[in-house]
């Protein structure tokens, strides 16, 4: 059941780094409240679209 469940998860580190990313946007937001919340998304969501291009793209078409 494991070994089904891994190879789900094809590209984890890419994931776990968009993960982070917002994640540490939102602890950020939940710490500074001058923050606008608006420019902190519009960024994490440029951020998440370009490692996901070049993150779940895979070894063989580099």
């Amino acid at each position: 059941m494991l070994k089904e469940f891994i190879l789900f998860i094809k590209y984890p580190y890419t994931a776990g780094v968009i993960g982070i990313i917002w994640l540490g946007s939102a602890a950020l937001l939940a710490i500074d409240s001058e923050l606008s919340l608006v420019a902190v998304v519009s960024i994490n969501m440029i951020a998440s679209i370009l490692i996901a291009g070049f993150g779940f793209r895979g070894k063989g078409e580099l």
